[in-house]
């Protein structure tokens, strides 16, 4: 039996602003729409965590944050998922017989970051590896993480380097080959050549959800009808807004993140042109994730790290042989991605796998959703009582319910931005329904973050979860906190 390929795409921090999702009007993504010609495009797509490192573990592991303790950027997933046991996607499909090729950011966050024998061979270059490109924004002065701008077009690029590498080895007769690919960009610094600026309009379009802000962040309006801890979240990274707003440069902000974006799609059309070139359409399964969403602005809110739409709604396409191009509009969780691949090649998915498996809808059969999707969040992830909150995004509805019992609703019918909290007054009974329903979608016994428990305590709750790798330093040698990139 022709066992498939499997083309696995993740792209960092990209948001729904991309043509296929209706986005923001200046994007330009002429690649993202060509693949989703080929693909099931999941309209209703959310990470389970809004921040880089979960929500990777969460993917690549097909288990939940609050299954495995993995909650922040600076927890070490190896203590959830030990190493040398093949238990994530990669490793599953190596030891069904897949050789696996990787590049780029695929698992958080580089060299020390997962465990490099799951791969049959792996290429990181990684970003300062390259010369820095000297700020010239004022708001640079929040750091060089927080730099935008064009660069020479001849400036080498990392996406670049790792895209070059792995179309290398995408070639025509392949079988049982798993190649992944992991765009870094438009992940910060927005920082790409000049040519992706020069393409957009002098001056760029709103976000389509801003709304009443546009945008001051000393304007109270967009936190109207919000907890005290949704507004924390806010505050936690309040400082790129408004050093943005002193300068004069939230447009600008916004036209390098949209740059950042078609840099990005253009690096994916190489990918799709070699697929054409190599014929292999025909037996090859392609999936395209983002690890979660992006903000600028909207509720005054910038980067991830809420449980709001902007943060977690993520680009997700699967096509393959036997898959019929169209949309799926039932919530789904990028936790599914795992079973479900391993369905379309054929392989028993791993019983440690507690996503669903979509494989049945994205080959035309009748199936019944789980109908919606979950995602976490909070604060002190790092101590033995973090403060988490949780997102349920129904068909219609968004609940989030807050570690003090706060809660939000938002109705997506009416209110597709989440502008307008409908429990910020007492509840009438006309809602009670609905928030019931939601709340019974929680997970009831959360799992303690990974790093909180002695050594040998964590050791044996991960023997009773699942397993994995990484360690927690960034490419740089530095140690990680939890909000970082």
């Amino acid at each position: 039996m022709t066992r498939p390929n499997i083309l696995f795409l993740s792209i960092e921090d990209l948001n729904d602003w991309i043509a296929p999702l209706g986005g923001h009007p200046d994007t330009i993504t002429p690649n993202l729409t060509r693949l989703a010609r080929h693909s099931v495009v999941f309209e209703r797509a959310y990470a389970a965590a809004p921040a880089c490192s979960p929500s990777r573990a969460a993917t690549l592991y097909g288990r939940n944050p609050w299954e495995t303790g993995i909650y922040g950027n600076a927890h070490r997933p190896n203590h959830a998922f030990p190493r040398g046991r093949g238990l994530s996607l990669v490793g599953g499909l190596q030891s069904a017989g897949y050789q696996t090729f990787g590049a780029g950011k695929v698992f958080h966050v580089l060299k020390g970051q997962f465990d490099h024998d799951e791969w049959t061979e792996y290429h990181g270059q990684e970003p300062d590896s390259f010369a820095p490109i000297s700020r010239s924004q004022k708001s640079g002065a929040l750091g060089s993480n927080s730099d935008f701008g064009p660069a020479p077009d001849d400036t080498p690029q990392y996406d670049e380097l790792n895209t070059d590498w792995i179309t290398r080895r995408m070639t025509g007769g392949a079988e049982g080959q798993f190649w992944a690919l992991g765009l870094y960009r438009p992940h910060l610094p927005f920082i790409v050549p000049k040519r992706f600026f020069d393409q957009l309009p002098a001056v760029v379009a709103d976000p389509p959800g801003l709304g009443a802000n546009g945008f001051a962040p000393d304007n109270a309006a967009p936190l109207a009808g919000l907890p005290r801890p949704a507004m924390s979240f806010v505050r936690q990274n309040a400082g790129l807004g408004k050093a943005l707003h002193a300068h004069g440069e939230y447009k600008a902000f916004l036209k390098a993140y949209l740059a950042s974006i078609s840099y990005a799609d253009a690096l994916l059309g190489r990918v799709l042109d070699r697929m054409d070139e190599q014929g292999l359409w025909g037996n090859t399964i392609v999936v395209l994730w983002s690890d979660h969403g992006w903000q600028l602005g909207e509720k005054l809110a910038f980067r991830k790290f809420t449980l709001w739409e902007r943060a977690l709604r993520v680009p997700l396409f699967i096509g393959g042989p036997g898959i019929a191009p169209g949309r799926a509009g039932d919530p789904v969780s990028l936790t599914d991605i795992a079973p479900t691949l391993f369905s379309l090649a054929g392989l028993p998915a791993p019983g440690r796998f507690t996503g669903q498996d979509m494989a049945p809808l994205l080959r035309g059969e009748a199936q019944a959703l789980r109908g919606h999707a979950l995602s976490v969040w909070g604060h002190d992830l790092m101590s033995d009582r973090p403060k988490l909150a949780f997102s349920a995004r129904s068909r219609d509805f968004r609940f989030i319910r807050y570690w003090t019992g706060h809660e939000e609703l938002y109705d997506h019918r009416a209110d597709p931005f989440e502008h307008a909290n409908l429990l910020q007054a007492p509840d009438d009974g006309a809602l009670a329904a609905v928030v019931r329903a939601h709340r019974a979608m929680l997970p009831v016994a959360p799992c303690p973050p990974v790093n909180t428990a002695p050594p040998r305590r964590r050791w044996q709750a991960a023997r009773k979860m699942s397993p994995a790798q990484s360690t927690t330093t960034s490419s740089g040698g530095k140690p990680l906190k939890p909000t970082d990139e």
